[in-house]
Parts: structure tokens; C-alpha cells; sequence
């Protein structure tokens, strides 16, 4: 094997810093949006995440930093906390005391290094901040503390045993600060939009490169490798979705990525990355050969007219429960023109969910610091649901805002667990045509997915990657795709 590639690696790296005065700003939206809710002399106390070893061995687990005190004190190491002094905004970042001889193993980061690299008032080392505490004698101590609607989990709360002795408030900041976090700064699109298009670079290299023989994981490494070249990053959003052949695009969270990539099959790749900490979430559709065959093509086309109706549709003031409907319509739309659903009034259809058979999941998802972030559902907004097929997999129903930061991702998949099921239920098996839809379970699914800004008068894509046939399999060539 030769191993030398003159052209492997490439120099040119892209950068792009978050800017010290955005994280400035955050605290002091938060201390605003706390004024009235909090009482004299209280503070915001905010638990970053922890070093955790692997087992019993001797290595941690890869670092991820807790996205809210990112988001007001810009911190990314491990084991530190923050505080945010409700009555007089004053920041102080609580960090761990290293002992000396951990220097001959790692970087030690000491108090000087906090407090100029992320420019707040004060540092303390985590054995001063019982003093600290003590000083300030603060008559609250407000936590962020809720439970996520998704994953149903809640974030560890600051754990001193000397904390009992204050007014620990859990029920107030949660909601307060996941609504500050929905609505993105300029600062925040612009870490979107450098980490969308390096992850749509990626996504178009991985096509490029894809051919019948080569093993799906092997299109997870030279996504993360683009990636990780390009801007040094070496965190992920998630864990990577490459998926082949007739079963593996159906299964909507496919994470296996061992299977070897087979002639004349579809591709569906889900991957994104973080930068600074922020996330790309981006999926693409192609075929392996480069070439798509007539079923591949109409099941394709019939998520890509999902997909461009919604992006022609979504602007501020749109309900996103509507533009969930639109794309189960566009879908159904074509499969009744494909013969795979029986005619009938599309009304009818979504009411008795014959479109949740083909697109068991939501529309999208809030995006941002978290791949799935926060806000989806909120005090004042509508709530989840929790018994309609598809719709209960919306993870929000809001109506759509400028600032808001959203997924857009339709598809259709041939699940068998799923078809098994429509077919067993009389109130649907009456609108499907099963021997037809056998014929198309070799398609096994389509999804494409965006990450949008949502506008005043429409929405600004973050990601750019090929979407129509011909993009498609000009890409697959290795040809330029744009227009």
C-alpha cells in the first residue's frame, strides 16, 4: 500500500472565533430576564461537566462541555463552575485547584488563565468557594433544573454539601433561560453557518468518494476527517448515521455503520459536527452507484417536494404543527400517484395518519448549542402530544419566530416493523396497497435534512449540500453540482 498522498491533508484550515463580548451579553440578557423573579441578593449558580473515568482505567471520557454555562461564560474545561450575581452582574468562574504534580501529565489550567481567556470578574478556586459563598451570603441561589421533553432527563445539580445551607431556587430560571437560548445572536449564526458549510463540504467529499465495496463506517471517517482537518474540531453532534441497502435507511437512528455498501442501493447520511459548540445536523440521500434507479428516483422526489415546499412556505408566523402537514401532503401526494396509497382525500388521509406510516418522525427539531436544543416546549406554547402517530414525534408545535434556528428534515421510509403494523390495522390498511409497496421496501428510506434561520419573511439555510437528482448524482461523480 502507498501511504504517501501529497494531497491528503490539506494546510488551509478554517477558524472562526467566539467572540468574549457574546458571552457578556448572554449574562446580562439573563440578569434582565431575571429581574422580578429573583430576590436581593441572589445568584445564578450554573454546574459545568465533569472529567469521567473510563471504568477502572486510568482515561477519561471524551469532555463535553454543559451547553448553558458555555453559553454565559464561554468555559470549556471540565469540573468548573460559574456564577452569575443577579444584583450587581458581576461573573465569577469557580475552577478546579490542580495538584503541582499532575503537570507532568497534562496541561494545567490555573486561575490566571480563567480569568484571561474568559474575561470575567473574578476567578476562585472550587476550595474558595464555600468563602465566596459565605461573603456574598446570597438570599437565593437559582439553579437551572427542569426536565427535558425529549429525553425525559434532568441535569445534575451542583452537588456541595455546604449549599444546604442557602435557598436553593429550582423552578424558576429553567424555562427563563431555554427561552433566551431559542432566539440566536448574530454570533451564534455565524458559528452555525462556518460549521454547516465544513459539514456540507464533508457531506458532498463523502459522495464523491462512496462506491459499491466500501464499508459504511468508512464514510464516517472521512466526514469526521474533513471535518476535524478543516477546523481542528473533534466533537461531533451525534453519533453518525450511514446507512445502506434495503433495511438500514428505514431505521431512523441507524448507528451500526458495519454493513458493506451494495450495488444499485440507497445512502442515507446523517452526520453533523460541533464548532465552539455549536451544532450541524444535515442529512443527504444518494445512490451508491451514483445513479438512481426509477423507484429510488420517485421516492426521492417525493421527499424533495416535501422538503422545498416547506422551505418555500416557513417565514415568522408559521405554525410548525402545519408545516408538518404540508410535507406528510406532498408525500402522500406522490404515493398516491406511485399507486402506493389509495386515492383518497389527503384530509382523510392525514386524519387517519396513513402518512405517519411512511414518516414516523417529526418535521424537525430546534437546533443550536444542543443538536435537539432547548425551548421546543415551553410555558405558553402549545403542548406535546401524545397520541397521534407521527405527530407525537414532533419535538415542538411552536409557531415559528425570527431567530429561531430549526431542522427541516421530511422523509419516507419502508420500516418493516412499521408496514406490519399499518397493514394489521384495518383503519389503515384500507388506504395502503400492500402488494405495491412490497415492491418499493428495496428503496428502504429517504431523508433531507437542512438547519435554517428562521426570518421576518422566509428562513436562511446554514447548510448547502446537493438536492435534486441531477445535484445528486453530479455530486457522485465528483462534478461541480451547483447551478
Amino acid at each position: 500500500m502507498d501511504y504517501k498522498n501529497e494531497n491528503l491533508i490539506n494546510p488551509e484550515i478554517q477558524m472562526l472565533q467566539l467572540p468574549v463580548s457574546f458571552h457578556k451579553k448572554t449574562r446580562q440578557n439573563l440578569v434582565e430576564a431575571m429581574k422580578g423573579v429573583a430576590q436581593g441578593r441572589s445568584i445564578a449558580l450554573f454546574r459545568g461537566d465533569t472529567t469521567k473515568p473510563i471504568q477502572d482505567q486510568d482515561i477519561e471520557e471524551n469532555f463535553q462541555q454543559e451547553s448553558n454555562i458555555f453559553y454565559l461564560f464561554g468555559v470549556n474545561e471540565p469540573d468548573c463552575h460559574a456564577v452569575l450575581e443577579l444584583d450587581t452582574g458581576k461573573s465569577v468562574i469557580i475552577c478546579p485547584r490542580i495538584p503541582e504534580a499532575y503537570k507532568l501529565w497534562m496541561t494545567v489550567k490555573e486561575a490566571p488563565y480563567y480569568k484571561q481567556t474568559y474575561q470575567v470578574d473574578e476567578v476562585k478556586y472550587d476550595d474558595e468557594f464555600e468563602a465566596y459563598l459565605k461573603e456574598k451570603n446570597p438570599e437565593e441561589i437559582h439553579v437551572y433544573f427542569g426536565v427535558d421533553p425529549d429525553s425525559g432527563l434532568t441535569l445534575p445539580l451542583p452537588e456541595q454539601p455546604f449549599l444546604k445551607s442557602y435557598n436553593i431556587v429550582n423552578d424558576k430560571m429553567y424555562h427563563i433561560l431555554n427561552e433566551l437560548r431559542v432566539f440566536k445572536h448574530q454570533e451564534e449564526v455565524d458559528q452555525m453557518k462556518f460549521i454547516g458549510d465544513v459539514s456540507s463540504e464533508a457531506h458532498v467529499r463523502v459522495m464523491a468518494n462512496t462506491k459499491p465495496g466500501i464499508r459504511e463506517y468508512q464514510m464516517e471517517a472521512l466526514f469526521k476527517f474533513h471535518v476535524q482537518e478543516r477546523t481542528g474540531s473533534k466533537e461531533k453532534s451525534y453519533d453518525c448515521i450511514c446507512a445502506s441497502g434495503n433495511e438500514g435507511p428505514s431505521i431512523l437512528h441507524y448507528h451500526d455503520n458495519q454493513r458493506i455498501v451494495t450495488d444499485n442501493s440507497l445512502i442515507l447520511n446523517d452526520m453533523g459536527s460541533k464548532y465552539n459548540g455549536y451544532c450541524s445536523d444535515i442529512t443527504v440521500t444518494f445512490p451508491s452507484n451514483g445513479k438512481f434507479n426509477d423507484k429510488q428516483k420517485e421516492i426521492y422526489n417525493a421527499v424533495y417536494d416535501a422538503y422545498i415546499s416547506v422551505l418555500r412556505s416557513i417565514k415568522e408566523g408559521v405554525q410548525w404543527q402545519d408545516m408538518h402537514h404540508l410535507a406528510e401532503q406532498r408525500i402522500l401526494e406522490h404515493l398516491i400517484k406511485i399507486g402506493l396509497v389509495v386515492e383518497a382525500p389527503i384530509d382523510e388521509l392525514v386524519q387517519k395518519r396513513v402518512g405517519a406510516v411512511f414518516m414516523p418522525h417529526g418535521l424537525g427539531h430546534l437546533i443550536g448549542l444542543r443538536v435537539h436544543d432547548v425551548g421546543g416546549y415551553a410555558p405558553g406554547h402549545p403542548e406535546k402530544l401524545k397520541d397521534l402517530a407521527g405527530l407525537r414525534s414532533l419535538r415542538t408545535r411552536r409557531t415559528l419566530k425570527a431567530g429561531m434556528c430549526i431542522s427541516v428534515e421530511p422523509g419516507c421510509y419502508f420500516n418493516k416493523v412499521i408496514l406490519e403494523q399499518a397493514f394489521n390495522n384495518p383503519e389503515v390498511s384500507k388506504y395502503l396497497n400492500k402488494s405495491k409497496i412490497e415492491e418499493y421496501t428495496c428503496v428502504g428510506g429517504v431523508r433531507l435534512e437542512d438547519d435554517v434561520l428562521i426570518t421576518k419573511d422566509g428562513h436562511f439555510n446554514l447548510t448547502n449540500v446537493p438536492r435534486t437528482v441531477e445535484e445528486v448524482e453530479r455530486a457522485c461523480a465528483g462534478l461541480p453540482w451547483k447551478n
